[in-house]
């Protein structure tokens, strides 16, 4: 089982229900459902200096049940979920520091 987080840029506020929207086009692969931003290319550069990316090497100790779905406008993360607490803890904090929204599509909430 996996816990899910999604984090994109967005210059106006964001809630619940409009990240719901957003998370599932990401998901659907709909194109310019989030805007390419920086901020995200280097919330990426960031995490996986910290938790690198799933491989076969790694895969024992990774925090991540798959590989990241990313690109330069949105970073989806599957982690696994006896890992949950601590990792939405440090994803969270990570989001803020670039500016990111954090969405939990389990909650369908944004994490501030």
């Amino acid at each position: 089982m996996s816990f899910d987080l999604a984090f994109w840029y967005s210059e106006d506020p964001v809630d619940g229900s409009s990240a719901l929207e957003t998370y599932r086009a990401i998901l659907n692969q709909e194109p310019s459902v989030a805007s390419p931003s920086v901020a995200v290319s280097e919330f990426l550069a960031d995490l996986v200096k910290v938790f690198p990316d799933l491989t076969e090497e790694n895969a024992d100790s990774s925090p991540w049940m798959s590989p990241l779905y990313f690109s330069d406008a949105f970073v989806v993360a599957s982690i696994s979920w006896s890992r949950q607490q601590v990792m939405a803890t440090a994803l969270a904090a990570l989001a803020r520091k670039h500016g990111l929204v954090c969405y939990d599509p389990q909650a369908e909430a944004v994490i501030p």
